[in-house]
């Protein structure tokens, strides 16, 4: 039997030895894998999983912050927030009977087709950690609502009935498109603006499902600034989310931390001046606009129609939403900015300007109107078929003779009208701080090369001189305008003075901003302003009729043409109303030292003159009126307290029916006054243009009746008014220049 050879000394434990490195090396990696895993979940995503526990017995709800409020400049509050209740829905907390609980939540409180398909699309959305966060399922319950879900809430898991404040806008559609309004944010919006708000470190708790954004107007410019801080209240729940007494389960000092209210937007409105020019203006739409010309800050601004934004900040149905959109008239447009027009005679202001400027007008010069202008064998007639006759600039824009214009436009073709027209900044924004806002159209010849088939012609400037052809101005453009003329400074126009907190105190202020500055020859202003201020107060002016007794005012009227002219003239109610001319009128007073600028726009009205002029006078006096007042308010406030708060006797109190009204020094809100002042213009509403004895026109569904009166005759064919003596410049000076022309004017 063979005998095995002995084994040498260590060879067993060198065999064993592999086996142990093997085994060393994966007991290593997998304590390695398991001080990773622990690494992950308790260093990396330690909160996450922490907050995701705590969830199943901690329920933590928001405490909404107050929004900050929209006042006037006299701090008359014009936008804040009332009490209200969301309903909420917290997923987990309903499990599978999510869906049952939805259901039954609809029908206890009358949800809507919409506002069911809504909730339950959020609830498919739900998934993962969303499943624990709340989403909205219905706003601003009413209180009968509300005793309804406290009777049955032990029945609805995961239902929570939320105090809300919500948007309250006190005057509904009065300044509608400035103020702005909410809705819901939509889910790619909501995960931007987190995005955006994380990148730029901002202490604000993010954007959830359910939550309302500003989305136009002055909501949607200072929602960061308006928004606030929302405040959180953590609770012990039990496993269908209903809260439980406190425990200690939650430290003391982590059970609620409030919210901070967002900041108060003070606008360079005078709410006073905005009710009166809303309820003088007799509109079915157009846009009134009021701005101090020193500044730049806008005083009032009515835009009509607008929507009652308290709607569109609630959960407004697709069906009235539909009506809304389909309105003829689109009250969601906010015309002052957003919509351009033709200028019709207020832009004649910019052709003597560039006439004059670039010489091709000399002052004292004049031109002969026989009532027609020729051009290339076509024929532009006049406002006044019988002509005015020889005319200088003062009494061609007073009387606003088209063939005047039509002559000068000739000479001086497109280009040098568009350089002018841009210096006085038509054909780009006027840097208005809210969206949306265009550049209308201040064109060239170049622009006409780009833009109308066959390109150029001559003749096109002849058009454009009165405000005609394709130059289209905004609203906010012609006050910024007539404002340069006032002032010599182009301003940005602005609507917000400065930012405070809920203390009083400023944050921030808007200085104003000049954009430019008028550069002009000696002389050319005052030429021009010779001319606006007989618009106004010579009996052969267009808007003499509208003239102030005790305020020198200057200021241009315009009918802008909507439609080609036929053969013969046709009165406003002998038209559709769509194809009816707009009214215009540009003012400033007083003339010495303007203080306020005043444009008009009355759409789909006839003459300027009869149409919109009445409106910028009243605006105009009411402005002076209530600046009589303060100054009587704030000196009886001085003698007051000079009298160590002693009344005073009944003879030297303030004026009567100056009480209620605002210092701008008041440290709170008074109440407005009841009444127009003593001898101020009351409010006018106009009867419809109509053929005698047929009343209201008719006019497509949606756009009301028409507000406006009757087309007068134009004042520059009535006789002067009896005693005006030889202090009034009826007739027009000897004639220096004849030449042949024909259109339609303002």
């Amino acid at each position: 039997m063979p005998v095995a050879p002995p084994t040498a000394p260590g060879t067993a434990q060198r065999a064993l030895k592999p086996r142990t490195y093997w085994m060393g090396a994966v007991a290593t990696l997998a304590f390695a894998v398991l001080l990773g895993r622990l690494y992950y979940l308790q260093i990396l995503h330690g909160e996450e999983y922490k907050e995701r526990a705590d969830e199943n017995f901690v329920k933590e709800l928001r405490v909404p912050a107050d929004r900050g409020l929209l006042i006037d400049r006299n701090h008359h509050v014009l936008v804040d927030s009332r009490p209200s209740y969301d309903v909420t829905l917290t997923p987990y907390f309903c499990g599978k009977r999510c869906p049952e609980v939805l259901t039954q939540l609809g029908e206890l409180l009358s949800f809507d087709a919409d506002e069911l398909e809504r909730a339950r699309e959020r609830l498919a959305a739900s998934r993962g950690l969303a499943r624990f966060k709340p989403f909205t399922v219905k706003v601003d319950i009413t209180r009968e609502e509300l005793d309804l879900f406290e009777a049955r809430k032990l029945d609805l898991p995961g239902v929570d009935v939320q105090p809300t404040p919500h948007r309250n806008y006190r005057y509904a559609a009065i300044g509608g498109h400035l103020l702005g309004y909410m809705n819901e944010i939509g889910p790619d919006e909501m995960e931007r603006l987190n995005e955006e708000m994380k990148d730029a470190g901002s202490s604000a708790l993010p954007y959830q499902l359910g939550d309302y954004i500003g989305r136009r107007g002055l909501e949607r410019r200072f929602e960061a600034e308006l928004r606030g801080v929302d405040g959180k209240k953590r609770v012990v729940v039990d496993a269908r989310g209903n809260a439980k007494p406190e425990s200690d389960l939650i430290p003391e000092d982590q059970r609620f931390e409030p919210s901070r209210p967002g900041l108060n937007a003070v606008l360079s409105i005078d709410w006073r001046l905005q009710e009166f020019a809303e309820k003088t203006f007799p509109a079915t739409a157009g846009v009134v606009v009021a701005m101090d010309p020193r500044t730049g800050y806008i005083l009032a601004l009515v835009d009509r129609p607008a929507p009652d934004p308290n709607k569109l900040s609630g959960r407004i149905s697709r069906k009235e939403l539909e009506a809304i959109r389909k309105d003829p008239l689109q009250p969601e447009l906010f015309r002052a900015i957003q919509q351009h027009y033709h200028p019709g005679s207020t832009f004649k202001v910019v052709t003597s300007i560039a006439a004059l400027e670039e010489g091709v007008f000399k002052p004292g010069g004049t031109i002969f109107c026989p009532g027609y202008f020729w051009l290339g064998g076509h024929r532009w007639r006049c406002d006044k078929e019988q002509g005015h006759g020889t005319l200088d600039l003062e009494h061609a824009l007073g009387a606003s003779c088209d063939v005047f214009f039509y002559d000068l436009g000739n000479r001086l073709g497109a280009d040098r009208l568009a350089k002018w027209g841009s210096a006085l900044g038509l054909g780009h924004p006027t840097g208005f701080d809210l969206a949306g806002e265009i550049s209308g159209v201040m064109p060239d010849a170049a622009w006409h090369q780009k833009h109308i088939p066959g390109g150029y012609a001559h003749g096109m400037s002849v058009n454009l001189a009165i405000g005609q052809g394709d130059v289209n101005v905004t609203p906010m453009q012609q006050v910024v305008l007539y404002g340069a003329l006032a002032s010599g400074v182009v301003w940005k126009p602005q609507a917000v003075l400065r930012l405070e907190d809920a203390k009083g105190q400023t944050v921030k202020e808007f200085p104003p901003v000049e954009r430019g500055r008028l550069q002009l020859k000696p002389g050319t202003r005052e030429e021009v302003l010779k001319g606006l201020e007989a618009a106004v107060n010579e009996p052969f002016g267009t808007a003499y009729a509208s003239r102030l007794k005790d305020i020198k005012m200057a200021g241009k009227t315009g009918t802008a043409q909507v439609v080609a002219l036929g053969a013969h003239r046709l009165k406003a109610w002998q038209m559709g109303y769509f194809e009816r001319d707009h009214a215009w009128f540009a003012a400033f007073a007083p003339l010495e030292a303007p203080e306020i600028v005043v444009v008009v726009l009355n759409e789909h009205a006839g003459f300027g003159a009869s149409n919109a002029a009445p409106t910028a006078s009243a605006l105009v006096k009411y402005y002076f009126d209530l600046k009589k007042q303060d100054e009587a308010t704030r000196l009886a406030a001085e003698q007051l307290a000079a009298n160590g708060g002693v009344p005073l006797p009944a003879a030297a109190s303030a004026p009567a029916g100056t009480a209620g009204l605002l210092s701008p020094s008041s440290p709170a809100p008074l109440p407005l006054a009841a009444s127009a002042p003593s001898g101020t213009v009351a409010p006018v509403l106009l009867p419809a243009v109509a053929p005698p004895g047929q009343g209201t026109v008719v006019i497509p569904a949606g756009t009301g009746p028409v507000a406006a009166p009757p087309p007068a005759p134009r004042a520059a064919e009535q006789p002067p008014a009896a005693g005006a003596g030889a202090a009034s410049r009826t007739a027009p000076p000897p004639s220096a220049k004849i030449s042949s022309g024909g259109k339609r004017g303002a």
